[in-house]
């Protein structure tokens, strides 16, 4: 790669950038989906189980640029004519949020025809023409200069465009549906300084609520530390979706009245639990604000406050759950600031637990969070059983690391790891969770030392697999979940661990060799628990009462019932409101 000043960009001085793939190397492109490598002086994309494949340069910024690569399409996986390959503007983090987020593509398909859209599908240009990329090497080159767009193949003029949905942004390569080798690809403009100074709303003061009792955990599970009072945590998870996804606190969905006629609900079966997701849908709507913000939703952040209110008014803990990596202005530039350079032995999904920049972005979003309730009534602190660092933790075997055919991966925690060897493969997953859980616990405790910390997981008994996998590609469900052993072992510093339990075979067997319990140094709950409605209620009854005898008689102290009132969804499980299994499940004895 070769950085330079030229005059080359509409008039301007511009800052140049070149890769050559020399010597097969990647030259620090970072891999989002696909499989990609070095090979003959060319970086390309491969991967027939995957249907698209995308490679970002994060924390390359720029607003009017000139973007141009060769690129040839050497197979096909499918739609031989329209499968595509191309480049990708003007986007936000796509290394993080994929080709479909925001941003423009660029792209010429198999039969030639050449297409700029915005990432939500409008069509800016397309024409036909006589390139065909399976038959030779073409090059991609795309002018864009405040609204305007100029679209060139080999030289040749295309067409032009107009539209301003996206200032600025990040470049990607981008395929779909086929293998792609690109080459000497050139970005020069004007480069955006991704510094961001926060700006974060100010805590509106209440009278302060009586605040519920503090609580802790030892080996023996939950008490009430300032009677030593044990306490057994039974409750329901609780959700509302807007557009399929979490939304319970968006400010277009929260309601003040339905939320506290819920916790009375719940408080009157006799909960003391709740447990929902306080990180929901990332838009304007949501806990980040819009993509310009620079800090956290205030408006959003007064229905946290109001909910964790209610919540101590009917004497219900909560365990909030911060789900996935926060995305915005601010953020986002917290990612790839020098400190935090990128890693391109990491990609996709896997980005958020193995890379230490959206490990920076997340920590310090929780930090704002929790801040933020603090200042506006301290005691709202002790209504919180637990922060929950995830809904279920994950990797994908599909993307970097564990996509890499060969050589050695280094992750957040600063250690390399050879992939080609199973054992390191594992170590690389089980000790690079724990680092990423460490790294959010410890910012936790230092704006509240008593508060305690979990984070959820499902087992691999979900696919047959053995805890212990290596992580290898055996063709089943891509998601492999932490071993308990590792986030419940004696490295992790969180607090207790919250497993989730389903009939995934058809049975309500709980396997004690799955759940790892001669390896977990941790107490556990069961933070989910439920039956689909393949069963009828009665069998659902037989279930859920087996489950939770199966899991207490292992050692787990506490279940939340998955779920409350979540009705019409479709493969869901019986919810807590129908046929009384709410009330069912909260009188099962917990021994």
């Amino acid at each position: 790669m070769v950085a330079a000043f030229c005059v080359s960009l509409f008039g301007l001085a511009a800052t140049e950038f070149s890769w050559d793939f020399y010597n097969d190397e990647r030259q620090g492109w970072v891999e989002q989906s696909g499989c990609w490598s070095g090979e003959e002086d060319a970086l390309t994309c491969k991967g027939p189980e995957k249907r698209g494949g995308l490679a970002g340069r994060p924390g390359l910024i720029f607003d009017d640029v000139l973007v141009e690569a060769d690129l040839c399409i050497a197979d096909v996986l499918s739609d031989a004519e329209t499968n595509w390959a191309g480049l990708l503007v003007r986007a936000t983090n796509p290394v993080a949020n994929g080709a479909w987020h925001d941003g423009y593509q660029f792209f010429i398909r198999a039969n030639g025809q050449v297409e700029l859209q915005r990432a939500d599908g409008t069509l800016l240009g397309s024409v036909a023409t006589r390139f065909h990329p399976r038959e030779t090497t073409v090059r991609l080159k795309l002018a864009v200069k405040g609204k305007q767009f100029t679209a060139y193949v080999n030289e040749e003029r295309l067409f032009e465009a107009e539209d301003g949905a996206c200032a600025q942004g990040e470049i990607a390569l981008m395929c779909f549906g086929n293998v792609t080798a690109f080459d000497n690809v050139k970005v020069s403009g004007n480069q955006i300084k991704n510094r961001v100074e926060p700006l974060q709303p100010i805590p509106v003061r209440r009278t302060p609520v009586e605040p519920l009792p503090r609580l802790a955990v030892d080996n023996n599970g939950f008490f009430i530390k300032a009677t030593d009072e044990r306490f057994i945590p039974r409750g329901f998870n609780h959700t509302v979706l807007d557009k399929h996804w979490h939304a319970t606190f968006n400010t277009n969905v929260y309601r003040h009245d339905a939320m506290e006629n819920v916790l009375n609900e719940m408080h009157q079966l006799g909960a003391n639990v709740i447990r929902v997701w306080i990180w929901g849908r990332q838009d304007e709507t949501g806990f980040t604000g819009g993509k310009p913000s620079r800090g956290l939703s205030g408006a959003y952040m007064e229905n946290v406050v109001d909910f964790l209110r209610l919540a101590t008014q009917c004497q219900i803990y909560a365990i909030p759950i911060l789900d996935e990596t926060p995305h915005n202005a601010c953020y986002d530039a917290l990612m790839v600031e020098p400190a935090h350079e990128v890693n391109p032995d990491v990609g996709g999904y896997n980005r958020q637990y193995l890379a230490q920049g959206p490990i920076a972005a997340k920590r310090t979003a929780i930090t704002d969070f929790i801040t933020y309730i603090k200042a506006s009534d301290p005691g709202l602190l002790n209504t919180v059983l637990s922060w929950s660092l995830a809904n279920e933790v994950f990797v994908n075997y599909t993307d970097a690391p564990f996509s890499l055919e060969e050589g050695e991966a280094l992750t957040a925690n600063g250690k390399r790891y050879d992939i080609t060897d199973k054992d390191q493969r594992q170590a690389c997953y089980d000790e690079g969770i724990v680092h990423w859980a460490n790294q959010l616990v410890s910012a936790i405790k230092k704006i509240d030392p008593e508060a305690l910390v979990t984070a959820g997981m499902w087992t691999t008994d979900v696919c047959g697999r053995p805890p212990v996998n290596g992580l290898i590609n055996d063709g089943k469900d891509p998601r492999v979940p932490s071993r308990p052993s590792a986030l419940g072992g004696p490295n992790s510093l969180l607090d207790f661990i919250d497993v989730h339990i389903y009939p995934w075979d058809g049975t309500s067997k709980v396997r004690p060799g799955m759940h790892e319990r001669d390896l977990v140094k941790k107490p556990a709950i069961v933070g989910e628990y439920g039956v689909f409605k393949d069963k009828t209620p009665d069998h659902a009854r037989t279930m859920l009462r087996e489950m939770l005898e199966q899991a207490y008689a292992i050692g787990y102290h506490g279940d939340l019932f998955w779920i409350w009132n979540l009705v019409g969804v479709p493969g869901q499980t019986w919810s807590a409101v129908e046929e009384d299994l709410g009330g069912y499940v909260m009188q099962l004895p917990r021994k």
